[in-house]
């Protein structure tokens, strides 16, 4: 035990503090104690003593944990890596070194953590170890970790795993033949071919390609890669030109182990179409609703699909408004060859009309075909224009400022309409934003933005003009009023015009706050606040400062004097305010000076001689002599001396009384110092 901090010796004022800082630093790992004694003029004693004690404990050992003693990896195919970890922990009492991890066995590497590395009571470090076989075999090793762990120097952890041949790709194909039978002549015909991926590893399909007339692939994108067990569909089509046996052959092209190419044998026979026929795309045509005598004109295919070519002899019209207008007749279709029809429908009369096309031609499916026509007539549509409103108030506005109303025009006919131009009389009333002509499709609006910005304090009317070529009439007119109104004015209103601060003691501070508040009907600014006289400060309010109406901003002023007398002084605070630039608050407040006295106290003596009927108390200040305070025997063991100057040291002691007037010897001696 020693003490490290506190010096002696010290005199020590009534309430003063001392601290002392006592050490132990144990030698030896054992229970120890011992003792400090204080030395002082205390009267209720001149020594102290304090026990000390304490326990010696034995130095803290390094200590390794390792997570597990063995790492299995498993089957890894050969040439690919896999990673498991190992947890180092410290678990001794003091940080324990890990300096090397070392790996012995093929395959086997340590990837990661960082050696040598210290680690901390309950630290963990983490390795990762890898098993990258080279060869299909059972594999086995050793992880050799080094510390300096009082359990042991060298931990050993035994990896094992087996190496396995890699997967190869295979691929299977659903049939080796495709037989499409009998055709028609210049008829398709499609069947499918699946390809599967049946290895343990992907399969590419690098490409398909066909010999023999009549024969091609028309679905299933190459080249492909496909999983182990994913299938491809590929769809080949047979559409022969000759009547006859004919063959062909789908080659397979992939990186299957089982082989390269795969072969696929296709055969089919094509057989001479029967008689010509004629398709017609549609058995009606609906031409909807159309404007008088405007045309609308839709079209209509005709097909050969027999085996031999057909012959289109004519196309008649019945019914009002309906004409062929393109498409030329008589013709001849070879099979599969096609001829557009366009027939046109312009009504004469609004209603609803009819008609009927005639189609005649030597298709063994019938020589005359039938397509029923219709449609209606509608009147001729006109352009007009609506607007939102036929008057805008815009009430009272402060003169200079502006305020923004919007009109909608919005085009209500059944074509579209144009707005040529819109235009403003009367003073304050401006559009903000309009591009002039414009034309509004049936449905469509467009938004005006109106804006008032008196410039005087009145009632101010106006007209808004806006020209169109609207068919409900070319010329809309707004009305516009507005009333321009004088600007407000900022105001400043001050809590009060004094602030007494009553008394207050030399070098003690006092706050008061004063409230400012915005009573006008526009923002005031605060520029400043300024504070003339002794002893008083702003010590709280930011300045400069803006105020909406009836928001306050609170100031604080603090009188804190440092002399004992009457004090005053003046806070000036300067605004925009149309009430005055300038409030001033009178402030005013006392300083007083700090009085002291010293309370004195003893013990009665025990065990006198003589009968103590009371004390006399003497006092002697500093570098004098002992004078007697108290103008009779004071029978009480207390005194208080409010005779005391600031700055002065004093010194006391006190003599027993006994009934015949007698002194005893001066008690002890003390000291006091006044501020």
């Amino acid at each position: 035990f020693t003490l490290v901090g506190g010096a002696l010796p010290a005199t020590l004022s009534p309430n003063q503090t001392l601290t002392l800082q006592v050490q132990f630093d144990p030698t030896t790992a054992a229970a120890l104690t011992g003792s400090l004694t204080i030395s002082s003029n205390s009267t209720t004693g001149s020594t102290a003593q304090v026990a000390l004690s304490g326990t010696g404990t034995a130095a803290a050992r390094p200590q390794l944990a390792v997570s597990t003693t063995s790492l299995n990896f498993g089957s890894v195919t050969v040439n690919t890596a896999k990673t498991q970890t190992l947890t180092l922990t410290s678990t001794g009492t003091s940080a324990v070194t890990v300096n090397s991890a070392t790996i012995t066995g093929a395959g086997f590497t340590l990837v990661g953590g960082a050696l040598p590395a210290t680690l901390s009571p309950n630290q963990t470090l983490t390795l990762q170890v890898q098993f990258d076989p080279t060869m299909a075999a059972a594999l086995t090793g050793s992880l050799t970790i080094s510390s300096n762990s009082t359990t042991g120097g060298t931990a050993q952890v035994v990896l094992s795993g087996t190496g396995t041949a890699a997967a190869s790709p295979q691929l299977a194909v659903s049939t080796t033949s495709l037989n499409f039978g009998s055709q028609t002549v210049n008829t398709a015909k499609t069947q499918t071919l699946t390809l599967t991926s049946t290895g343990t590893s992907a399969v590419t399909v690098n490409s398909a390609t066909i010999t023999g007339a009549g024969f091609t692939l028309v679905g299933g994108a190459l080249p492909a890669t496909l999983s182990p067990n994913q299938t491809l569909t590929l769809q080949v089509q047979f559409d022969p030109t000759t009547a006859a046996a004919l063959t062909g052959s789908l080659t397979i092209s992939s990186n299957s182990t089982t082989g390269g190419t795969a072969q696929v044998a296709l055969s089919g026979t094509g057989t001479a179409a029967a008689s010509p026929q004629l398709a017609v795309s549609a058995t009606s045509l609906n031409f909807g609703s159309d404007t008088v005598n405007t045309g609308k004109t839709l079209t209509l295919t005709l097909t050969s699909t027999g085996t031999l070519a057909v012959t289109v002899n004519s196309g008649a019209i019945t019914g009002s408004g309906f004409t062929i207008t393109g498409g030329t007749l008589p013709a001849t279709l070879a099979p599969n060859q096609t001829l557009t029809l366009q027939v046109q429908f312009k009504p004469p009369t609004t209603g609803a009309l009819i008609g009927q096309l005639a189609i005649s031609s030597n298709s063994t499916t019938g020589s005359t075909a039938q397509v029923a026509l219709s449609g209606t007539g509608t009147a001729a549509a006109s352009p007009q224009l609506a607007v939102s409103t036929t008057s805008l108030n815009f009430g009272s506005q402060t003169v200079n400022t502006a305020k923004t109303q919007t009109l909608t025009l919005t085009s209500t006919g059944t074509s579209a309409v144009t707005v040529n131009s819109a235009a403003i009389t009367g003073a304050g009333f401006t559009i903000v934003a309009a591009s002039f002509p414009v034309t509004l499709t049936p449905g469509q609006s467009l938004t005006l933005q109106i804006q008032f910005d008196p410039a005087t304090a009145a009632a101010l009317t106006g007209t808004l003009t806006i020209s169109s070529n609207s068919t409900t009439g070319s010329t809309a007119t707004v009305a516009l009023s507005g009333t321009g109104a004088a600007s407000t004015d900022p105001q400043l209103a001050v809590s009060t015009t004094t602030l007494n601060f009553g008394s207050q003691t030399v070098n003690t501070a006092k706050t008061l706050t004063l409230t400012l508040t915005s009573t006008g009907t526009s923002a005031v600014t605060v520029n400043s606040a300024a504070i003339t006289g002794a002893g008083f400060t702003l010590v709280g309010g930011t300045l400069p400062a803006t105020l909406s109406p009836n928001q306050t901003l609170t100031l604080q002023v603090q009188f804190d004097p440092t002399t004992a007398a009457a004090l005053t002084g003046t806070l000036t605070i300067s605004s925009n305010s149309t009430t005055g630039s300038t409030a001033t608050v009178a402030l005013s407040g006392t300083g007083t000076a700090v009085t002291y006295s010293v309370d004195l106290s003893w013990t009665a003596p025990v065990n006198s001689p003589v009968l103590v009927i009371g004390y006399n108390i003497y006092r002697m200040i500093s570098g004098g002599t002992l004078a007697l305070l108290n103008s009779s025997t004071d029978s009480a063991t207390d005194y208080v001396d409010s005779t005391v100057a600031n700055g002065t040291t004093y010194n006391y002691v006190v003599k027993s009384v006994d009934s015949g007037g007698g002194e005893s010897v001066a008690s002890n001696e003390i000291t006091v110092v006044i501020p």
